[in-house]
């Protein structure tokens, strides 16, 4: 099963948000750069997950955007579900989807099975348990953020090599 781009920034959205150090809010711009997506498609993901409660955000000059508990203890499945609702798995699931052998499809049903079935092999597989530090580290590094476990007094990017 092939995910929406949505819902696969979606999650490193929430991964990326979920590893950063207590307290630290993220700028939407540098999520996007975090997740090597485009920022106007993060903008509108940030806005999906928060709409969900999944992200907690605030506009301003102090503002950002930082990952809830309930983001942290969503099931990765309940979360695609949601997510992934309306997405055709074939094109005759599309609202305007034709086939013609339409008439008593079993593939459609056959496939909607297969697809609650990736759904429930997910829904156990909490945001939390995904996240790693060693993982998200380095991504926040190089969007100048310290990473987690890193004491706050230390800079956050790494010093510039001596030649």
């Amino acid at each position: 099963m092939r995910l929406t781009a949505f819902s696969d920034i979606a999650l490193r959205v929430l991964l990326l948000a979920g590893g950063a150090p207590e307290g630290e809010r993220l700028t939407t711009r540098a999520i996007a750069e975090g997740v090597g997506a485009p920022y106007h498609h993060v903008t509108k993901t940030v806005g999906r997950l928060s709409g969900l409660g999944l992200l907690a955000s605030s506009r301003g000059r102090t503002g950002g955007v930082s990952i809830t508990s309930a983001g942290l203890d969503a099931g990765v499945g309940t979360l695609l579900r949601e997510l992934e609702a309306g997405s055709a798995m074939v094109a005759c699931e599309a609202p305007d989807g034709h086939c013609p052998l339409d008439h008593e499809c079993r593939l459609r049903r056959a496939l909607a099975d297969a697809r609650e079935a990736f759904y429930r092999a997910l829904d156990d597989v909490r945001v939390r348990d995904l996240v790693s530090e060693r993982q998200v580290g380095p991504v926040l590094l190089s969007i100048g953020m310290r990473p987690p476990g890193e004491p706050e007094g230390r800079p956050a990017v790494p010093a510039a090599p001596v030649p």
